[in-house]
């Protein structure tokens, strides 16, 4: 698709559009034969969609260069042709505003897409933020989810041989491994050309009991220490709601359980670790079978980034940034507004 003759600019510009014929109601159009309108459209589309040269267009309809030239211009005149200036990652600057000044936060990306529909904008806004955060020699901590993959996804490639990615929460251990942490963290290693370390265990225990005895052996002390002291974390926000728990605990969580967890006020769960609306944490018997950083060292990490999009996770992001569970937040523009209007602004 060829380039408006304009000069040159950081912007990308796009042809939205042609123009019904019937939608050309200028007072220049009605002074043009509307015998001639089709064969405006017809030179606008060859040279703008097709990238076609002017002494192509002329050549096939019998025209000089200069009248195709002239029939381009006309076009723009008449509306036959527009154009829109926008941005590929375009993004909302109030709403970041608006929720870096309410909540103090150090980094905020809204994405204008709806996560919902393509989740590739918001994830390309968390990948530039998540690459500039990764210093040479950073210890990186992951979660798991469906978010922190689209971001890994979509990072550039960078070369950070010095780093080391850890695994912050157990394994999953389901079919659909692409959401899992020891995944993610062997995908990100390979991208940065890093070094990596998992954590030898699952995501939930049988019971508390052997919870403990599991944070006591040696390979699965180190790693949840190592991943607690991390430069940078990069984590989804999961929702707790009336039929659904998220789907890491989907094949975990029993139904007295869940209902538990509801009764005690969660609305959802960073780093496997379940929170109320202010953002507290949620201790129950569930909670004391996770196998992850513990949730006291989440604020001890200095730079929390968390990617989370959907009106349904607006409380549980919420109680995060009440709670002061993260210094970074990625979304889009609908959670956003949620995630205001729920906090009263």
């Amino acid at each position: 698709m060829r380039e408006p003759d304009q000069p040159g600019t950081a912007l990308d510009w796009t042809v939205r559009a042609f123009a019904p014929l019937t939608d050309v109601h200028t007072r220049e159009a009605d002074m043009v034969d509307r015998d001639q309108l089709p064969l405006l459209l017809q030179v606008a589309r060859a040279y703008w969609i097709d990238d076609r040269s002017q002494a192509d267009i002329a050549a096939e309809i019998g025209y000089s260069r200069s009248m195709v030239s002239r029939m381009l211009r006309q076009a723009r005149e008449l509306g036959i042709i527009r154009f829109t200036v926008g941005h590929p990652l375009e993004r909302a600057f109030e709403l970041e505003q608006a929720l870096t000044d309410r909540f103090g936060l150090t980094q905020v990306r809204v994405s204008a897409e709806d996560a919902g529909q393509d989740v590739s904008d918001v994830s390309r806004l968390a990948a530039g933020l998540l690459g500039e955060a990764i210093s040479p020699d950073c210890v990186l901590a992951i979660t798991n989810g469906h978010s922190v993959p689209h971001v890994v996804h979509a990072m550039a490639p960078l070369h950070r041989p010095d780093a080391t990615i850890v695994q912050s929460i157990g394994t999953i251990a389901q079919d659909n491994n692409s959401v899992d942490s020891p995944e993610i963290c062997r995908q990100l290693a390979q991208h940065l050309k890093a070094s990596y370390r998992l954590l030898p265990a699952p995501l939930v225990v049988r019971s508390p009991r052997v919870a403990v005895a599991l944070r006591r052996e040696e390979s699965v002390s180190m790693t949840l220490a190592m991943a607690g002291h991390a430069d940078v974390m990069l984590t989804g926000i999961g929702a707790t709601t009336r039929s659904h728990d998220g789907v890491i605990f989907d094949s975990y969580i029993t139904a007295a359980e869940h209902d538990e967890l509801l009764r005690a006020g969660s609305v959802g769960h960073i780093c496997g670790h379940h929170i109320d609306e202010q953002g507290n944490h949620v201790d129950s018997r569930f909670c004391q079978r996770l196998l992850a950083v513990p949730f006291e060292r989440l604020k001890g990490i200095q730079n929390v980034i968390a990617v989370a999009w959907g009106r349904s996770k607006a409380p549980a992001i919420l109680g995060c940034l009440r709670g002061g569970l993260m210094s970074t937040l990625v979304t889009d523009v609908p959670t956003a507004r949620a995630v205001l209007a729920l906090a009263g602004d």
